[in-house]
């Protein structure tokens, strides 16, 4: 028996069949995405930019924060000047309380309410939770805002293509850094969520700041 041959016709579908693929392929490669930086440049960007703000102890900001938990929420402007080891917050609003300013330095926080009522305690988040009961980590805050880690305390985190955190897991927080601005020589945040999930008779929280200004930063 002769063995059949193809047409002209056969042999031509044949061969566009085995040539698509690899074409299509060739395409493809063109239309590969542009990678990120690798991890080690990553985190030597991380440890420049990080090694730039860890001195900053001087800093006056101003912009807005929105809290909202299980049961309530409310919204207030911020502002908030550090000069060293002495903190000094103004929240104008919370709940519809009129402006509030909280003071910390070594000798320990002080909060002055709208009717110049004056309370004290041995730090200003126990202030801040009892007069508005927002349980914001303001210490913790003294880093994060930065956008920095608190030093010596277990965490994970997610990096930008700058080498800036764009996540950070810490303390049984989540903060979530959406935007940065240029102040000077730093990157500071300028848009940052924090939330925490209910745990025993704390509710759960979210926290969101703006940050319209950064001022006299070094």
């Amino acid at each position: 028996m002769s063995a059949r041959s193809d047409s002209p016709e056969a042999s031509l579908k044949r061969l566009r069949n085995l040539f698509i693929p690899v074409i299509l392929s060739l395409a493809s490669g063109c239309a590969v995405p542009v990678p990120r930086p690798a991890d080690a440049q990553l985190e030597m960007r991380w440890i420049q930019h990080a090694s730039a703000l860890r001195p900053v102890s001087h800093w006056d900001l101003r912009g807005r924060l929105a809290v909202r938990t299980d049961s309530r929420g409310g919204q207030a402007s911020l502002a908030w000047r550090r000069e060293a080891n002495r903190h000094s917050i103004q929240l104008n609003g919370p709940f519809g309380s009129g402006a509030v300013r909280v003071t910390q330095d070594s000798q320990g926080a002080r909060l002055q309410d709208a009717e110049n009522r004056v309370f004290e305690a041995a730090n200003a988040e126990q202030l801040v939770a009892l007069y508005t009961g927002w349980n914001l980590p303001i210490a913790n805050l003294d880093w994060w805002l930065r956008g920095l880690p608190v030093p010596e305390q277990p965490l994970s985190r997610e990096l930008d293509d700058a080498g800036r955190l764009r996540l950070l897991h810490q303390q049984g927080w989540t903060v979530q850094y959406q935007e940065y601005k240029r102040v000077e020589e730093f990157d500071l945040p300028s848009r940052l969520t924090l939330t925490r999930p209910a745990e025993g008779v704390l509710p759960g929280m979210e926290a969101r700041f703006v940050i319209e200004r950064w001022g006299q930063v070094k």
